[in-house]
């Protein structure tokens, strides 16, 4: 009986050190497109909001600007973002700030 339940600690110890490990602004966790960050001061604070920006080959003028809600983030939009700049729309996928990859202010 007790070799079953170390197996199956030793399984969950190796899952554990296999599983994945983030900083506070989702480092290593990969986006579908390259991240910039635009730089604010706000609330007494210096602060980054990270975001992709997306060019269409063939411009059709507009601009698309794509907000997570709480739980998600602007990778989710991935596939959205693909088929609009595919149609021609300059697009905005942000991480608002507190969440993902943007700073997180103090208060």
């Amino acid at each position: 009986m007790r070799l079953p339940l170390l197996a199956a600690c030793l399984l969950s110890a190796t899952a554990a050190a296999a599983a994945p490990s983030y900083g506070p602004e989702l480092e290593g966790f990969d986006y579908p497109y390259p991240v910039k960050r635009h730089a604010f001061a706000s609330q007494g604070q210096d602060l980054s909001m990270a975001y992709m920006e997306l060019t269409p080959e063939r411009p059709n003028g507009r601009t698309v600007v794509l907000l997570h809600g709480k739980n998600f983030c602007a990778a989710t939009w991935g596939d959205t973002a693909g088929v609009l700049a595919r149609d021609g729309y300059r697009v905005l996928a942000l991480d608002q700030v507190g969440f993902c990859k943007s700073t997180k202010p103090a208060a």
